[in-house]
């Protein structure tokens, strides 16, 4: 039983970062209708932002943290601006494509300026297990869950109670009933991307300081950030958010009751399943073709 509880914890670290991550991408794919398969990359970049700050420029996690959600909103307004936006307006599906080439231009980048080697971003909290009950966790893996579950509030109150939030949902319905009503919806769409890039950014920096990044990181985070929006249902923030905490504990009690190798497939197995009996998610709506 104690084992159980201390793989149920690991499992809700590692699950915060899925959330983040997954939330980002709903947000894009659900307000924009933009496949984004670079997402991995934001979430690799904003672990090596992490790096910079900590060790490079030397400041506090706090304002390492602030760095990587101000860097990483920058880098999505650009990416929105510069990329995505002119192509979706010519061709929508050549976004996936495109989605792809900023993938391996991104980790082809950082693979030429900071080479190979893993890195490890300083937490600056104590060394050392703190122990809740029976479970022991370090200062850094309870920084991640607090850090997720703080911005997953905040990110829930904008969504419902803000003029903002209200653009976003109403977009997210109908962009052209939007426009009509006299939303901006240009810049809703640059402000999705750049929220959705930060979420993903400030996910790569909270794992920095528990697991190496390196130039590949983000390879494997899309495909689970897909498989947990996949299993939402297209659009849910809060199916995402279950989702994500629910893969996250699953791969855990996977990898300590039957091994490692079987904890990045169990995911991809578990949304086979579900889609097969409800192909439009958890808590995804089912449509109707006329």
């Amino acid at each position: 039983m104690i084992l159980f509880q201390q793989f149920l914890a690991n499992g809700v670290v590692v699950g915060s970062s899925y959330v983040l991550v997954a939330l980002g991408l709903t947000l894009i794919f659900g307000i924009l209708k933009i496949v984004n398969f670079a997402h991995g990359e934001f979430y690799m970049l904003g672990g090596y932002v992490a790096v910079v700050g900590t060790q490079v420029l030397g400041i506090g996690p706090l304002p390492s943290i602030m760095l990587v959600i101000v860097a990483m909103g920058m880098l999505g307004w650009f990416v929105e601006r510069a990329i995505f936006m002119p192509i979706a307006k010519k061709d929508p599906t050549n976004v996936i494509i495109a989605s792809f080439g900023l993938s391996i231009l991104l980790q082809n980048v950082v693979l030429k300026i900071a080479g190979p080697e893993p890195m490890l971003a300083r937490s600056g909290l104590p060394r050392g297990a703190i122990q809740i009950g029976d479970i022991f966790l370090t200062s850094e893996r309870l920084a991640i869950v607090a850090f997720a579950a703080v911005t997953v509030i905040a990110l829930l109150v904008v969504l419902k109670y803000t003029w903002v939030g209200l653009s976003l949902r109403a977009m997210s319905e109908n962009a052209t009933v939007a426009r009509i009503c006299g939303i901006d919806v240009r810049r809703v769409g640059v402000v999705t991307f750049a929220i959705g890039t930060a979420l993903a950014g400030l996910a790569g920096a909270l794992m920095a300081t528990v697991f190496t990044v390196q130039p590949n990181a983000g390879s494997l985070i899309v495909m689970k950030a897909f498989v947990i929006v996949v299993l939402a249902g297209m659009g849910s923030i809060e199916g995402a958010i279950i989702a994500g905490l629910a893969l996250g504990i699953v791969e855990s009690l996977v990898t300590g009751y039957l091994g490692n190798g079987l904890r990045d497939i169990v995911g991809f197995i578990f949304v086979m399943g579900v889609l097969t009996i409800r192909p439009q998610g958890l808590f995804g709506v089912k449509m109707d073709r006329s």
